[in-house]
């Protein structure tokens, strides 16, 4: 095996071989289908989701049982996200034709703008509740909703892919 063939690219967790494999893939597998990937999106909110309300839990056992089921399940839903959508989202631009270069881009634009959104809608609401002196988070409540949203962070582009790449057989 060739040095170039063998490149790992360690910023976007891919190899080349990986992504060229994922790529030409010609089997009809149930993860190509644009139903499933859909179903993989919303599994994947409903996973984030599950942390988010983890946080508000006062119960800390059931916080914390909650929290590791929904953290789990949100990373194998990334793994299955990543793999459905052929790394599009992870792969460095230098392997991706124009099309799937453009798809990629859209997909990364429109997160950043969601999640740019969303820590200012928060960021607002924390601001206002503190000029009331109502504090909206507790120690406790910081470690799920920081990991819902570092997976969030994770998951939009690949979610976003998910939900707008074309079934496979307009590809």
């Amino acid at each position: 095996m060739t040095e170039g063939k063998a490149k790992f690219f360690w910023l976007h967790g891919v190899s080349r071989s990986g992504v060229h494999r994922a790529l030409s893939d010609s089997k009809r597998s149930i993860y190509y289908r644009q139903t499933f990937r859909q179903a993989l999106v919303i599994m994947s909110v409903i996973a984030t989701s599950m942390l988010v309300v983890a946080a508000y839990l006062s119960d800390g056992k059931t916080q914390s049982y909650i929290e590791g089921v929904a953290l789990a399940l949100t990373i194998v839903l990334y793994m299955l996200l990543r793999k459905s959508c052929r790394l599009v989202a992870e792969s460095p631009a230098e392997l991706l034709d124009e099309r799937l270069l453009e798809i990629r881009n859209q997909a990364y634009y429109v997160a950043y703008q969601m999640l740019a959104f969303s820590v200012g809608l928060l960021v607002s609401f924390m601001w206002i509740a503190s000029r009331f002196d109502v504090w909206l988070l507790q120690p406790n409540q910081l470690t799920p909703l920081v990991l819902a949203f570092l997976m969030l962070g994770a998951l939009l582009p690949n979610m976003i892919v998910a939900w707008t790449l074309p079934a496979e057989e307009q590809l």
